[in-house]
């Protein structure tokens, strides 16, 4: 039953891919509007923060889903969760055979005494996992759509293949949505003049690591509102 699963998930995103294809012949022939999604988004300029590389598909949790070819699914989070926790101390990462349900708690980031959960958007077992995080946890904000990536996942459940995942354009601006929502999340968490010393200059959006100039109240309500199952 896992194998016919897993092959339903295959399906599910070679369907998806399949529509990724259509939307770069589109973007082609339309060039004015055109972007060029980079794997590293390390030194989040404007234009990188809303970019999203190919065969990448976000889930509403932020973390981001990408099938592998070897078998299953490469897991890991996207730039807002990057550009919020900014700096992390030390990661807590899942076991290879670990078990984990949808919703559940898949990893954590923390940074002096300050934590976040980032809650798995699939059922299924782990197959995989970045050990060069917990060495380099600078990994997971500097390149979190490539060499920050945070397990593999075997899934277990295929009917969760689509459910709440975005790609290509339409993740792109509910990306950059999110990033609105987060930059008002931070205003109203903090006051109104130190409000102003967590927004960076491009286009006010919160700067590099604004979490860690927040108390532990903040990171809980920011794991609530962004990081968790709806």
């Amino acid at each position: 039953m896992v194998a016919i699963f897993v092959a339903l998930m295959f399906v599910g995103l070679i369907l998806i891919d399949l529509g990724i294809e259509k939307w770069r012949v589109w973007r082609v022939a339309h060039p004015s509007t055109s972007t060029s999604p980079r794997a590293v988004v390390g030194d989040y300029g404007f234009d990188a923060l809303f970019q999203v590389p190919d065969g990448i598909h976000l889930s509403s949790q932020h973390t981001w889903v990408k099938a592998d070819p070897i078998g299953g699914l490469q897991i890991g989070v996207d730039a807002l969760i990057a550009r919020a926790v900014g700096a992390v101390g030390r990661i807590v990462l899942p076991k290879v055979g670990d078990v984990v349900t949808v919703g559940e708690p898949l990893a954590r980031l923390e940074n002096n005494g300050r934590a976040v959960n980032i809650s798995s958007t699939l059922t299924g077992r782990v197959t995989a996992v970045n050990y060069r995080l917990a060495e380099k946890p600078e990994l997971l904000t500097s390149d979190p759509y490539g060499r920050g990536w945070v397990c593999h996942l075997t899934p277990t459940r295929a009917e969760q293949s689509a459910r709440g995942v975005r790609f290509g354009e339409q993740a792109a601006k509910w990306l950059e949505a999110e990033f609105v929502r987060f930059r008002e999340f931070i205003s109203a968490q903090a006051s109104p003049d130190f409000a102003v010393g967590v927004t960076s200059q491009d286009g006010g959006l919160p700067s590099f690591g604004c979490l860690g100039e927040l108390g532990p109240s903040a990171w809980s309500a920011f794991e609530a509102n962004f990081l968790r199952q709806p």
